[in-house]
């Protein structure tokens, strides 16, 4: 805690009067930790840290997630990987740390982990990069990716994946970020690979669903995001300001005075220059215990969050599924009955697209199809045959013709496919909720 300590050293005065505000009102802690990362906090949110974007030391000291602990959570997909994975990371964010930590870990353990930063790759080249950087893994038959960096990156780096066709089978990515339902995964899940990765907001908690509801009620001109469920990050910048606002609480209780009535500190100095109550807000710090939004908040002796659950997820054809947690306690605890469900079970309630093409007799347009809708425009003997196999299984489905009039070859140099077969790879057309592809 002696990095809090010292960057304790700007007026705490005023950040200790914002803290005080009435915390029972979520409305009212929405606009501390929602609204804005840097305005919302009032205290330099200058890096993601921690995977808070705060930069505050005191957060990272006190709420931060061990990353041996982290670390250990990735070990457990890592282990089953057998020794060799491909390790991308961005160096801009607290990520770097982590990777670090995964590194010595590999060496340790004799893990052939080949690490790559793409942090540094610049923004009007990164697609063209990304697709090169894979077609590399490819070449040296590296199928295992752990992907350690934020959601936004994960998207674009993801999206070049399909464009390549390395989003099949065969292929494994873990995604390790805390919040792996924050982005939008529906165009990889139907690819075949194995994506998988961690989740730190349990949206099944009455906490969490009872104040998402009430953060998705504001007005998304004014709350940025509020038209969509709380992203971990921001969770966790809500966490932050409740602990702080707990520590205060009980150093006022205990009559502590901890404001400071004159700019009598250099926050330059070198070296640093200790705040005569940092060991009081320290000691205030380590004591609180509560239940936030990212789960049971308290730490040990040294500020490390300990007691804290992180759940394991997979992506499959229905979207993230929890396959598993991770605790301190138990380690890696993996929910048997998840990890092989049956996809066939609950396809009354999905509409299946059937990708076809128009070949007679297989599949026509009637004669006078602008008099029909849907399905019903077209005849032939799979036509006939879909309508048969959904009336006997008991599904709904949608006949879609390919876009380009092919069944689907592999270009020879750029390796992406077209046709059919392109669109049940890349999932080409829009997907909604309770759609499926075949």
């Amino acid at each position: 805690m002696s990095s809090y300590v010292a960057a304790c050293q700007y007026s705490m005065s005023s950040y200790v009067a914002a803290c005080q505000c009435s915390m029972s009102s979520y409305v009212a802690a929405c606009q501390y930790s929602m609204r804005s990362y840097d305005a919302a906090c009032n205290y330099s949110v200058s890096s993601y840290v921690a995977a808070c974007q705060c930069s505050v030391s005191s957060y990272v000291a006190a709420c931060q997630y061990s990353m041996s602990s982290y670390v250990a959570a990735c070990q457990y997909s890592m282990s089953s990987y057998v020794a060799a994975c491909q390790y991308s990371y961005d160096m801009s964010s607290y990520v770097a740390r982590v990777s670090t930590v995964v590194l010595d870990t590999a060496a340790e353990r004799k893990w052939q982990v080949t690490a790559i930063n793409v942090g540094n790759m610049k923004d009007e080249r990164k697609d063209e990069a990304y697709r090169s950087l894979f077609q590399d893994l490819e070449n040296k038959k590296e199928r295992r990716v752990i992907l350690d960096c934020e959601q936004d990156k994960v998207k674009d780096i993801m999206e070049q994946i399909i464009t390549i066709g390395r989003h099949v089978k065969g292929y494994h990515y873990i995604i390790a970020n805390l919040g792996f339902v924050d982005g939008d995964l529906s165009k990889i899940q139907y690819g075949g690979a194995n994506v998988s990765g961690f989740q730190i907001v349990d949206f099944e908690d009455p906490l969490v669903s009872k104040f998402d509801q009430r953060w998705e009620a504001l007005e998304e001109k004014e709350y940025p995001g509020a038209d969509s469920k709380i992203r971990y990050t921001s969770a966790l910048t809500y966490d932050a300001v409740q602990v702080m606002t707990e520590a205060f609480r009980y150093l006022n209780k205990q009559h502590i005075d901890i404001s400071r009535r004159a700019n009598n500190g250099d926050c330059l100095a070198n070296p640093a220059v200790p705040w005569a109550q940092g060991v009081e807000i320290e000691r205030a710090l380590k004591q609180v215990r509560v239940e936030g939004l990212t789960g049971n908040i308290q730490f040990d002796q040294y500020g490390r969050r300990v007691n804290y659950t992180v759940n394991v997820m997979e992506l499959k054809n229905n979207g993230p599924v929890k396959i598993g947690y991770w605790n301190e306690v138990d380690k890696m605890a993996v929910t048997k009955s998840d990890l092989f469900p049956n996809d066939t079970m609950g396809l009354e309630n999905k509409t299946v697209i059937v990708t076809t093409i128009l070949e007679a007799p297989y599949v026509m347009l009637k004669k006078n199809a602008d008099l029909f809708m849907d399905n019903e425009r077209y005849e032939g003997y799979c036509v006939d045959l879909a309508a048969e196999i959904a009336k006997h299984c008991g599904f709904k489905y949608r006949l879609k013709i390919v876009g380009d009039g092919k069944y689907g070859a592999r270009d020879a140099e750029t390796k992406i496919w077209n046709g059919m077969v392109g669109e049940l790879v890349y999932g080409v057309f829009p997907v909604r909720k309770n759609y499926s592809l075949v």
